[in-house]
């Protein structure tokens, strides 16, 4: 049950993450922001390309969940609350910048150049967008992303193994390929047949 549980929370989190980011851009812009300034620790980002590592972390994310039963089978439970909690301080940094960004534009307030994602609020005081937060939950998730990508590519490889190794066993032998249903085949295509079944076997 607990299982089901975190696995239903973690969807819903990235649900609701991919439907505030999808808008987010467009009212960053509306509000003022310049899209072109570089910050982050190693100034990686700016406003575009975060907005965009966040979409493809949320479908990649999407895409792993989705195989409920691998999902559940390689993480453990402390792993699904660590996720569940990451993405919640996601969510909740993103849902707040999408309420600031609508009072500073409905305000009219003034953007800041340097820092960036900085604003004057309406009592004339600095402060920053609690989007520049997600960049630690960001941070903190790539782990996790990287360890289930490396799962599902282990397992794909050993399901293409296993592919090859039964074509292998049912196709014809290399020791008979002149004498059976390759008779009409010239020297140089008996050869790229047989560095095939060759390239084959050490796949294996």
């Amino acid at each position: 049950m607990q299982s089901n549980t975190s696995l239903a929370i973690i969807n819903s989190l990235l649900i609701d993450i991919k439907t505030i980011n999808n808008s987010l851009l467009i009212q960053l812009q509306k509000a003022g922001f310049n899209a072109q300034l570089q910050f982050g620790p190693d100034e990686e980002y700016n406003t575009k390309t975060l907005i965009q590592t966040i979409e493809t972390m949320v479908i990649h994310f999407l895409t792993i969940t989705a195989n409920r039963h691998q999902f559940l089978q390689r993480t453990s439970f402390a792993e699904r609350k660590d996720m569940e909690s990451l993405l919640k301080g996601l969510y909740i940094s993103l849902k707040e910048s999408q309420n600031t960004l609508q009072l500073i534009t409905a305000d009219s307030l003034e953007t800041i150049t340097n820092p960036p994602l900085n604003y004057l609020s309406s009592e004339g005081e600095i402060r920053q967008l609690p989007l520049m937060e997600s960049i630690t939950y960001i941070d903190l998730l790539k782990p996790y992303s990287r360890m289930l990508e490396l799962i599902i590519a282990q397992e794909r490889i050993h399901a293409l193994s296993a592919v090859l190794e039964t074509l292998l066993h049912t196709s014809p032998s290399t020791d008979h390929i002149k004498t059976h249903d390759n008779d009409d085949l010239t020297d140089e295509q008996h050869k790229a047949l047989e560095l095939s079944h060759y390239f084959v076997k050490q796949a294996l």
